[in-house]
């Protein structure tokens, strides 16, 4: 009798756990249909909307770099500001202390272990500088990529992916995530295989940037390769 009611108890255990995960994978199917596809001209028309609403913005941010094995190449943190028109500066910080910066006509690229300084002009195709999606004119986005779209109401959710419409371009994939309007996450993958993906935090959108962070003096003592 009690080996028999253990029996019954076990099989209502069962079945209620195996009720239960029908249910979950019932709810992320829906979750998962209920992500709406938009088509080139919507979802270029999104993006922009929300590029717009950026003039400028100050976040923290964390990077991943993984091959095409997913081995980790590099795990990195630090500061991004980004200012129109076509402004930004990339602070790494420790183990690969390195500083990006433009003012909108040239670039540096400073690396604090090295003592070195590259300085270039700033490549102006969003093809090879993805930090102008966010610096640059929202407006162009069409002559540079291709664009789709993936919406999802119940969460607030988009997801944007550009294809380079230039054969020459760094990267054939640039994913942008927005939750609920503003700027979550960015994931780059080359021809190679090799990703890139960057998860911002504690944005500060249009707060006024001093203009010092955007002019680069190279500190005494090191290396100005010059590249122009």
């Amino acid at each position: 009798m009690i080996f028999s009611q253990r029996t019954t108890i076990f099989k209502r255990l069962y079945l209620s756990l195996t009720s239960l995960l029908v249910l979950l994978s019932s709810l992320m199917l829906t979750s998962t249909v209920n992500a709406a596809e938009h088509g080139e001209e919507a979802a270029t028309k999104q993006l922009i909307l929300f590029l717009s609403k950026m003039n400028a913005m100050e976040a923290k941010f964390r990077q991943w770099v993984e091959d095409s094995k997913k081995t980790t190449l590099q795990d990195v943190n630090g500061t991004i500001w980004v200012q129109r028109p076509g402004k930004f500066r990339w602070d790494t910080n420790l183990p690969y202390p390195q500083s990006i910066i433009s003012d909108g006509d040239l670039l540096w690229i400073y690396d604090v272990d090295l003592e070195q300084v590259t300085q270039r002009k700033l490549d102006k195709h969003v093809g090879n500088t993805p930090a102008l999606l966010l610096s640059g004119d929202p407006s162009k986005i069409s002559s540079s990529f291709k664009v789709s779209a993936y919406e999802y109401e119940e969460t607030g959710e988009w997801r944007f992916d550009l294809l380079p419409k230039a054969e020459d371009a760094l990267f054939e994939l640039l994913r942008v995530h927005f939750l609920k309007g503003a700027l979550r996450d960015m994931y780059l993958r080359d021809s190679l295989g090799q990703t890139t993906r960057i998860e911002f935090s504690d944005a500060q959108i249009n707060k006024t940037i001093e203009a010092k962070i955007f002019n680069f003096v190279p500190p005494e003592g090191v290396d100005v390769i010059k590249e122009f």
